[in-house]
């Protein structure tokens, strides 16, 4: 394994679920069994933070946290968005589910689609982005998420939806 002395770091969203992690590494609760941990680069996705590593670093969790939403706040304006309503596709060198983690670039997007922002956080690498009065993005984004879980992709994250309400997260109610 390779020795970390300093450290760029973004937040990733991380599946309990997903074996390629452990009690080794540091990770936080986010919400719904989602975890936050914290991917060193670049290149970033290829390994996270180990409690070994934040020794090393001289830094607390307090501080890595702030060092990655920093470092994620300066990245966010590289975020794509592809396709066409009514649901689109966010790009961000793979690592899309840590996007999820920037309020300031959804509190910018509030507001341009019909209803609250609802997305699909399948796997670390895919949101898809539609609004909640849009029966037709609803329904596409659910088969978006259940091809990434019917393909068993690395790093699946959530089956369901997820709305945003009051500058926060929620699981989107209803199947």
């Amino acid at each position: 394994m390779q020795q970390v002395t300093s450290a760029t770091v973004l937040p990733l969203l991380v599946s309990p679920d997903d074996g390629a992690y452990s009690d080794q590494h540091v990770l936080d609760e986010y919400f719904d069994g989602l975890l936050v941990g914290y991917t060193i680069g670049p290149p970033f996705g290829e390994r996270l933070v180990t409690w070994r590593d934040l020794d090393r670093l001289d830094l607390t969790r307090r501080e890595l946290r702030r060092r990655a939403a920093g470092y994620l706040d300066l990245m966010v304006d590289r975020v794509q968005i592809h396709g066409q309503p009514p649901a689109l596709m966010l790009s961000f060198s793979g690592l899309e589910s840590s996007v999820v983690l920037a309020d300031a670039f959804w509190d910018e997007l509030a507001g341009s689609v019909p209803g609250d922002l609802v997305i699909g956080v399948p796997a670390r690498d895919v949101v898809i982005l539609t609004g909640s009065h849009s029966p037709s993005g609803i329904a596409k984004a659910r088969r978006a998420v259940d091809r990434v879980f019917f393909a068993r992709g690395p790093h699946l994250l959530l089956h369901g939806l997820l709305i945003r309400r009051g500058g926060d997260w929620d699981v989107y109610p209803g199947r």
